[in-house]
């Protein structure tokens, strides 16, 4: 069974769980801190502190690391590191600007630090531009493009040795980026709206993408390649994920800890359960190697 989760089918499955319940503690990790520290405080500056300079060091050290633990350290770090640096910067600047959230009648759509994510899109586009223009790129979207739209920077460097923390690391913070952006755009009353059709059509599009990704990630066999793919697959489904639970099919249990206490601890335990599990994957291979000589 064990066996079959390290190197089948069930890699892809064990690794896009772990993955969509990241989304979710990153989400209450954000609200608990802030219902703990009492919001914009030197306190909660603090801990944003620690958890980017932590976030910074797990994927330092996954640079020396077998592929497999630089690939969850650097999913740890990446998470870190946008829950202490990216969220604090624009939460507060959002205040310290005092801009007015976008209201939709008596509901508030999207808040400040929110509109300062939405402000970023071009940025993030420009960045992504150079980040494909890397010849030596292993990513699979930058490749999709190179390929299909003859933009092939240069031949990779022969024996080139990737760095999988920070790859892992870069991968997880544009892609929560990216869902960030597409989420404000769609809830936006201002260019979308959440409960427009088109809304809906955009949503069901996310649902189609992020099932093609999931059965191309079934048919990875190595867990450490799997876990990477799943971090996109996983993304894309977050959105629609979030989109129902605003619909009102199921309350958003990831951004009301305090409320559901129990099931977000069972999601926390399970999902350091399955990261330390992968996570030691490389020293059971050794020890099964060092055995069989």
């Amino acid at each position: 069974m064990l066996k079959k989760l390290e190197s089948g089918p069930g890699a892809g499955l064990l690794s896009l769980a772990l993955v969509l319940s990241g989304l979710a503690l990153g989400h209450s990790l954000v609200v608990t801190q802030w219902g703990l520290t009492g919001g914009i405080s030197v306190l909660d500056s603090m801990v944003s502190a620690t958890l980017a300079i932590t976030g910074f060091t797990l994927v330092w050290i996954g640079l020396k690391r077998p592929e497999t633990q630089a690939t969850m350290l650097g999913y740890a770090g990446g998470n870190l590191i946008w829950v202490g640096l990216f969220e604090w910067t624009w939460h507060y600047f959002g205040h310290w600007l005092k801009l007015e959230p976008i209201m939709d009648g008596e509901f508030e759509i999207i808040a400040p630090g929110l509109l300062m994510i939405q402000s970023t899109g071009l940025l993030v586009i420009g960045l992504l531009i150079f980040l494909g223009s890397n010849k030596d790129t292993r990513c699979r979207m930058f490749l999709w493009f190179h390929r299909n739209f003859r933009l092939r920077p240069g031949r990779m460097t022969p024996g080139y040795q990737r760095q999988f923390s920070r790859i892992t690391a870069i991968e997880t913070i544009f892609l929560i980026w990216f869902i960030y952006l597409c989420a404000i755009v769609i809830n936006d009353p201002r260019l979308i709206k959440y409960d427009s059709p088109a809304a809906m059509a955009i949503t069901v599009g996310f649902i189609v993408w992020g099932l093609y990704l999931a059965n191309k990630l079934m048919k990875i066999r190595t867990l450490a390649a799997a876990f990477r793919y799943a971090i996109p697959t996983g993304s894309i489904l977050w959105l629609p994920i979030e989109a129902f639970s605003r619909w009102g099919l199921y309350p958003e249990i990831w951004i009301k800890p305090f409320q559901y206490t129990i099931p977000m601890l069972l999601i926390a335990a399970a999902f350091l359960l399955g990261v330390s599990w992968i996570y030691q994957t490389d020293a059971r291979r050794m020890a099964t190697s060092a055995v069989e000589l």
